[in-house]
């Protein structure tokens, strides 16, 4: 065992008691005092012979502390702001319910052509070429009934073009 590490198990009684002051708890305080002497060893060579090794390592002990209360306290507000988080969600209002149930109505009044192209391509996002495919139609026809029957939708739920830009 070297001298450095000798003087450190010397001052192991005065870590404790000083650790005992800081945490007001025994378990912590010995774990803070595990926590110091580790650094301690770990940062040797930042220790200036000379110098004194109780002072350095009552400083390494209140600097761990402050660090770790830091932490707590920074961890204590994490939780708190994710429970909060938590709070905020809103269901969807009456508003976004009632125009869901007037478009599915609506698109009742669309030709099947129309209704299945809005259905694939505009709810279930499939791809134009896959639909043309199982209909074995031309992706022109796909793309126009599409577009045909995003139109007579909107002049079924009354909305202008202007009012769908807005939205």
């Amino acid at each position: 065992m070297s001298a450095f590490q000798n003087e450190i198990q010397t001052l192991l009684p005065d870590l404790t008691r000083f650790a005992r002051v800081l945490t007001r708890n025994e378990d912590d305080a010995y774990d803070l005092v595990q926590d110091c002497v580790e650094r301690a060893l770990r940062k040797q060579e930042l220790f200036q012979p000379g110098t004194s090794l109780k002072s350095w390592t009552f400083t390494l002990m209140r600097n761990i502390f402050i660090s770790q209360r830091r932490r707590v306290a920074l961890d204590k507000r994490y939780v708190a702001s994710v429970k909060d988080d938590g709070l905020h969600v809103q269901r969807a209002s009456q508003v976004n319910n009632v125009f869901l149930k007037e478009t599915v109505r609506a698109m009742g009044g669309l030709s099947l052509g129309e209704r299945q192209a809005i259905v694939a391509l505009g709810i279930h996002e499939g791809s134009q070429h896959d639909l043309a495919r199982l209909t074995r139609e031309p992706v022109g026809t796909v793309k126009s009934r599409l577009c045909r029957g995003r139109a007579h939708l909107r002049t079924l739920l009354g909305m202008d073009a202007g009012a769908m830009v807005a939205a």
